[in-house]
């Protein structure tokens, strides 16, 4: 008698689970937990593959597992709005600021300090709890976790858990009325966003006048792009920075400068330009670190305009494609090349769509959310290597001489 898929998910679950735990202990790593002093992050270094590939099949397994369990009717009825509800009340009331980490405190005391009524508040928390946010030691007394305790302290997770809430949530709620009043539009003014925000210009238009979002925003994506996978070190390790010798290296929507900052640390015979939005850089440009400031420098430009700088050595591009449509997407390139020299480079970090079922279950979800959320947001997506060729391609055949991929970038 053959074995039955819950049957073999639980063993290779139980298999697994023995694995990682071994590793922690062997190596003297505290265990997963949600106590309020455990880990914040995954302990498993990226060097250790078969444990890493241990830890992503035990959260692909055991999703896989919970949905057969449940069955297909359950399964749907358990998907919840309520979810999303909860967590952004946490977020909006800053629940996870009304009291210090380390101590407790009651319905009555969170209510006075957001001004909510005690009632709402004890529905939003004990919501949020089965959330795995905060924890109810005793009735009635509220508690952090580890999960609470990381959005009481570091600004960055709150302001991702904020974006996707205040922002995300509410454009993706649109997006279905966006595409059926805009079935072939490539704008971004003309998205879920827009219509959620009752507005006829894009997101980055609304956080130009808006610098509160737009700094919460920013925030968001830094601690996604600076997270795991998406770390700097994979763009100062694996490009040959060392190749341009003394050459100029521009960031194109280049934001807060993080990446010419850990590149020019780790290359200090280079030069940097860092481009961005009147509204990023002036900001930007009173805090550029000291060790490097010699080197950096920024420099307002809207990337859909002619590129001001030429003959530099190299162009890079960290995640700005994925935000906009392919019409658009060719217009950046075709206002880069007049500014290109013979052998400069164009360097693009981003995201490559993988063939469906060529990696874990869990890892495609992650990147297939991304794709809608672009969609939500900007009306674009994401994109596989066929469409960054031709979008390449596209733009002025002339003006390549040649794409080299690279699977390194990204864990």
């Amino acid at each position: 008698m053959s074995t039955s898929r819950i049957v073999e998910l639980s063993a290779r679950i139980a298999a697994n689970t023995a694995a990682l735990d071994a590793y922690l202990t062997s190596k003297n790593l505290p265990t997963p937990s949600f106590d309020i002093d455990g880990p914040h992050d995954c302990l498993v270094p990226k060097s250790e593959v078969d444990i890493e590939k241990a830890r992503i099949a035990i959260a692909e397994d055991t999703t896989e597992l919970r949905s057969l369990v449940l069955g297909p009717r359950e399964y749907l009825m358990s998907c919840s709005h309520n979810d999303l509800l909860s967590l952004q009340a946490t977020v909006r009331f800053r629940l996870t600021q009304s009291f210090p980490v380390g101590t407790e405190t009651t319905f009555s005391s969170i209510a006075a300090f957001c001004g909510l009524r005690e009632s709402n508040v004890r529905q939003i928390l004990r919501h949020a709890i089965m959330m795995n946010v905060f924890c109810e030691p005793r009735p009635g007394v509220i508690a952090h976790n580890a999960v609470s305790r990381l959005l009481a302290e570091e600004k960055p997770i709150f302001d991702w858990l904020a974006t996707n809430c205040n922002e995300l949530w509410k454009a993706a709620a649109h997006t279905c009325e966006a595409w059926e009043k805009y079935p072939e539009s490539d704008e971004p003014n003309q998205t879920g966003f827009s219509l959620a925000n009752q507005t006829d210009k894009s997101i980055f238009e609304v956080f130009s006048q808006n610098p509160d979002r737009a700094k919460s925003f920013g925030n968001a994506m830094r601690s996604f792009t600076q997270g795991t996978g998406f770390e700097l070190r994979h763009v100062v390790d694996n490009i040959h920075w060392a190749s341009f010798k003394d050459g100029t290296v521009v960031d194109v929507g280049g934001s807060q400068g993080h990446v010419c900052f850990a590149v020019a640390r780790a290359f200090p015979s280079l030069s940097f330009v860092v481009q961005d939005l009147e509204s990023v850089i002036t900001t930007a440009a009173k805090e550029i670190p000291r060790d490097v400031a010699a080197r950096v420098k920024f420099m307002a430009h809207d990337f859909l305009t002619e590129q001001p700088v030429h003959n530099a050595d190299v162009y890079i591009f960290r995640w700005i494609f994925h935000n906009w449509s392919d019409k658009n997407c060719i217009r950046i390139l075709r206002n880069l090349i007049p500014a290109l020299k013979p052998g400069a480079k164009i360097i693009v970090n981003d995201n490559v769509l993988p063939q469906p079922g060529s990696i874990s279950k869990w890892q495609e979800k992650k990147l297939r959310d991304m794709d809608l959320a672009m969609a939500e947001i900007q009306n674009s997506r994401e994109r596989e290597l066929g469409d960054w060729r031709s979008l390449f391609k596209l733009a002025d055949d002339r003006g390549v001489t040649g794409i080299v991929e690279t699977t390194d970038m990204t864990d």
